[in-house]
């Protein structure tokens, strides 16, 4: 599994099993289906800091980022020391 793919699953699973939603791809639109809101967006980046080690400062915060799985792990492997 490479890395991205393993980031992606556990992102996944983060949805499904912490906030109980079901994301239908690794490029469905979170924001525009309803599935990212802002108290979900929060819990989000609380459990990337967690999980990942990745802080977010608002200088630095683009929503972009963030609109599907697959930009989140992006921005996982271009902003951390992530290695496993």
């Amino acid at each position: 599994m490479s890395q991205l793919t393993n980031i992606e699953a556990r992102i996944m699973s983060f949805f499904s099993e912490r906030l109980n939603v079901n994301v239908p791809g690794r490029d469905s639109d979170l924001l525009s289906e309803g599935i990212l809101d802002s108290l979900t967006f929060v819990d989000l980046l609380l459990y990337l800091e967690e999980e990942f080690n990745v802080g977010v400062s608002l200088d630095e915060l683009d929503l972009a980022n963030f609109t599907s799985v697959g930009r989140i792990s992006a921005y996982i492997l271009g902003h951390s020391a992530y290695t496993s």
